[in-house]
Parts: structure tokens; sequence; C-alpha cells
């Protein structure tokens, strides 16, 4: 063992000075004269090693502080929102709940909130929909960007699109849309019984326009593939903003529904107003960046109950996906017909169903006689 007067050897007669700390930190990572090969090599590789790290993990906590730092700014934004509590449908007039927020940013058109959840944002649209993916509220450069409208949709004293879409980021974080995530997630969170939690927890989102308070009860979820080289790329479910006719809007929903993972109990019908949250979503692979999810509601209209009877959903277990998923997740499994009890779309009759080679389910086989929607005795389907 090596001895301190060995170490440090006397000079003249008087003891050596043991080096301070920070001299013997240097010295033991820096190469210095006197060091063997062996250790200059191990003190390179230190040193290469400590400069990759810190390149790495530089950037990456600069991302995460403006996350958090998005974070806060928002929730400052949602102090200064006051919904003004006005359920007697849409006015002429601007709010004036979100007088404040125009001041701030001409761009608002609503505002978003899932209770229960960090989704508690304006709503802003620019001229195009890649300004505020790198922009927050105030317009300033940001990681999280903002909650905003496709430019295309419309927010008019006259009337709105008649689907209104939302596209936010799934920030790893938590915040803004990172939450919707888990509405697909509980849905297949067993094998055997999946909780569904989350929407059970959530069925109801409120989106607040320039001109009107509303509720909006959540119909479909669904993941949508936007890479032509993966499979098939279904454009209307954020690109169809208004419905031509009675049969283009029922058509829309069922191709929406072909592709939803749940089924719910809400109906739906030619005239609502429907509402789409889009996100960046990752559930197969996590280097894969070309799935989208996206959540669908419709308005709450004038007279009905927010209530949503959750323990009527159902995942849908005949769902349609896209070419990569077919062969590489479902081990060969196609699609082929639909699976969604069409009687949930109130508008479309029996003659569009005799047209389209549609067969109702028949309910003799009901234990009631009565069809109450997956009343759990297994022949509602």
């Amino acid at each position: 063992m090596t001895t301190y007067m060995e170490k440090y050897p006397r000079r003249n007669g008087v003891a050596a000075k043991k080096p301070g700390f920070w001299k013997r930190l240097i010295k033991g990572i820096i190469p210095w004269k006197g060091d063997s090969a062996a250790a200059v090599i191990r003190k390179l590789v230190f040193i290469i090693a400590l400069i990759v790290f810190l390149a790495t993990a530089i950037p990456l906590v600069s991302d995460v502080f403006m996350m958090f730092r998005d974070q806060w700014r928002s929730q400052g934004i949602s102090n200064i929102y006051i919904p003004d509590g006005n359920s007697g449908g849409a006015s002429k007039e601007i709010l004036p709940s979100f007088k404040k927020l125009l001041e701030i940013n001409p761009d608002t058109v609503g505002y978003l909130k899932i209770d229960g959840t960090a989704i508690d944002y304006p709503v802003v649209k620019g001229k195009d929909n890649d300004y505020y993916l790198t922009h927050d509220f105030y317009r300033e450069k940001s990681k999280s960007g903002s909650v905003m409208m496709d430019c295309n949709c419309v927010v008019s004293p006259d009337g709105n699109s008649g689907n209104m879409v939302l596209y936010g980021h799934n920030m790893a974080v938590g915040t803004f849309f990172s939450c919707l995530s888990e509405y697909w997630r509980t849905l297949y969170d067993s094998y055997d019984a999946p909780s569904m939690q989350f929407y059970k927890d959530h069925p109801t989102i409120t989106f607040n326009t320039l001109y009107e308070e509303a509720e909006w009860k959540i119909f479909g979820i669904g993941l949508f593939n936007i890479y032509e080289e993966y499979g098939e790329v279904y454009y209307n479910y954020n690109n169809k903003h208004d419905f031509t006719s009675r049969d283009d809007f029922n058509h829309f929903i069922i191709d929406l529904m072909d592709r939803s993972d749940i089924f719910t109990d809400v109906d739906i019908e030619y005239g609502d107003d429907i509402l789409t949250l889009s996100t960046c979503y990752w559930p197969f692979r996590s280097d894969m960046d070309n799935v989208r999810l996206a959540i669908f509601a419709r308005k709450v209209r004038p007279g009905e109950s927010t209530y949503v009877d959750v323990s009527k959903a159902k995942v849908n277990t005949y769902v349609k996906r896209w070419q990569w998923v077919y062969d590489n997740i479902g081990g060969g499994y196609d699609w082929s017909q639909s699976n969604w009890d069409r009687r949930k779309l109130l508008s479309y009759t029996a003659e569009d169903a005799e047209r389209d080679g549609y067969t109702f389910i028949d309910d003799i086989n009901d234990s009631d006689g009565i069809y109450d929607y997956n009343n759990g005795d297994g022949y509602d389907y």
C-alpha cells in the first residue's frame, strides 16, 4: 500500500502539500505528464464519451425545459379565459369571454377543454397548417406549438364548418394532445376485458367557438395512416370539412365508424356538427411516424342532456386499418365488411340500406325483444 509520505514525499525537509480537489479531478480526467499509455487512452475515451453525452443531453434537457415552459405559459392563458355560461345557442356577436384572448392573438377562434385532463387551451387558426406547429399562442417560437384549427375550416357568425378539425402535438411530457393517446391505449389494456377507462372518465369535450359555447359527445376513436407506402391513406377524416347532402354526411360517418376502435351509445344524424381532434401517435413502433390518432365527437343538440351511458361502449374487434397493419400486426388478417350498427346513424334509412346492400341486424333473438344497443346479452350484434 502506498503511504502518504511515499505519495507526497518531503521536499527540503517539508512535507509536500496534497494537491487540491479540483487539481486532482482534472489530473484524473485529462492526460497528464507521467501518465502511462493505458491511462492516457482511458482518459481520452472518457473525454470523448463525455462530449457525446453532453452533445445529446443538453439539447434534450433544453427541449424538456421548453415544453414545461410552454405549459406554464398556457396555464396562464387558461386563467384569462372564463366562459360566459351562455348555452342559448350561437350568437351573431363574439362572446365577451374571448375579448382578452383576441387582444393577445387575433387568430383565436375557440377554446378547448376536457375536464380532468391537461387539455385546457385556446384554439387558433393560421393562414396555413404550419405556422402554429412551431409557435405558441403569443406567436413566439415554441417546441409545443399551439392547438390549432385546420386553416380550411370556418368559424363565423353565420355558422361553422360541418367538421371542425383541431390539431395538437403529442408532447412527451404529457402536455397538449398527449393525453388523447389514453383513449386508444385503454381500449387495448386487456385482451379479454379492456377497461376503456379513459373514455368512460372523459366521454365529452368542451369546445367553445367565438360565437357559441358547446359540449360534444365522443362517438369514435380511430387510427389513420398518412403515408401511401404503408397502405390506404384515408384523407377525409381531416380534409372533409363540409357536407353537400345527407348521403354525403352518412357515407362520411359510416367510413369513420368502420375505422373506429370503439362503438359508443352516441347516435348521429345529418345536421349534427362534428369535431375532430388529431395528433401524432406511435401505437405499433416508435420509429414509425405515419400514424395519426383522431377523436370524433358531435355537438350536443339543443335540449339534449350531456349524459352518455358509457357502459354501452364496446371495442370494435373488426376495425378497418391499412395494409402494413394487416401484414405485420394482424397476421394476414384483412377487412371485408362493416361492423357498425347503422341504426346509430339516425339519418340512414331503410331505403339507404337497401340501396347499399346493407342489412339491419334483426333483433328477434334479443332477450327482451327491444333493441337497446349492446345490452350485454350477446344478440345485438
